[in-house]
């Protein structure tokens, strides 16, 4: 798909570095972002610009998941994508002047995608690109480092964060989406500002600690690529001697069951409910008796009780 947006040549496909890309998306960018069209008053034409830099922050990012892959560009890419279009416009600051829906709904139909790519980006790399001396883009690339705190539901779940981000140097904040799930526990970010400096946004996820989800407490290892959380449940001494079902909350809010047995006083280790195919680690508490209730006990029925024990622990 890349290859129809920026307009290469596919006989030497292979032969395009990272940096060509990169040179090449940013004078799209500096031409066709919509924070850079506020002189253009002609709709359609800031649409369609608006477009065309949709178009080429698709194929942008899926250049760069080749040049990951395979260390160079790939000639077996098609149209189906599986990028949300509404949050790849977020991440650039799109929406300030565009109609959101339609571009969301448009992706929606292949022959669409197919037709509006090709077209798009056929019309507009061959018309009203201007010189290079025009955009005269940026080398430098000024790297920043962030640590974004997450929870455990974070990592668990399949919904994105939101962030605004505003960079040092920079005087308009832009908005990126994480899915932690997948991106932990690092993640990379471009972005050109509007002096053509592309910007390069390492985000690191330190997950947070001792976090208590409602009345239930958690903690965790990292083993690997595995991590294992932790929490304790609490049983007495009836549901020690005859086994008992618990139900905790667990760090999605629901509510799960754990089978502990009779006389049991190891941990109770549910196989892959941790995170990322780690286990859960639940610790069993033993709640004793309060001197306040034994004393509220009959003396006579504290006799017998003591007699009962007295006779289970004769050898």
């Amino acid at each position: 798909m890349y290859i129809e947006a920026f307009e290469l040549d596919i006989n030497n496909i292979s032969n395009y570095k990272r940096d060509d890309i990169k040179t090449i998306f940013k004078k799209i960018a500096l031409e066709c972002h919509p924070d850079k069209l506020c002189h253009v008053k002609d709709i359609i034409e800031k649409n369609s610009k608006i477009e065309r830099f949709k178009v080429a922050g698709i194929a942008y990012k899926l250049a760069l998941e080749d040049f990951e892959k395979y260390g160079k560009l790939s000639n077996n890419r098609g149209c189906d994508f599986d990028y949300d279009l509404d949050d790849l416009a977020k991440e650039f600051n799109m929406y300030k002047d565009v109609d959101i829906k339609y571009w969301g709904n448009m992706f929606y139909d292949k022959i669409s995608i197919q037709k509006t790519f090709f077209d798009v980006a056929n019309m507009f790399v061959k018309k009203g690109v201007k010189s290079n001396s025009y955009y005269n883009p940026s080398t430098k690339v000024i790297q920043h480092s962030i640590v974004l705190p997450v929870s455990y539901h974070d990592l668990n779940n399949s919904k994105k964060k939101r962030l605004s981000i505003l960079l040092k140097g920079v005087n308009e904040p832009f908005n990126i989406s994480i899915l932690c799930k997948k991106e932990y526990p690092f993640l990379i970010r471009q972005y050109i500002d509007d002096d053509g400096i592309e910007h390069e946004i390492t985000i690191k996820m330190i997950i947070e600690n001792n976090v208590k989800n409602n009345l239930q407490k958690y903690s965790h290892k990292i083993n690997n690529e595995n991590i294992d959380l932790f929490t304790t449940v609490k049983v007495n001494l009836q549901e020690y001697i005859l086994g008992t079902k618990k139900y905790i909350q667990y760090i999605d809010n629901d509510n799960i069951s754990i089978d502990i047995p009779p006389f049991n006083k190891e941990n109770v280790i549910v196989i892959n409910k941790g995170l990322f195919g780690g286990n859960l680690i639940v610790k069993i508490l033993f709640n004793n008796i309060s001197n306040k209730k034994w004393n509220n006990v009959d003396n006579e029925i504290k006799k017998d009780f003591i007699k009962i024990l007295d006779d289970m622990y004769l050898p």
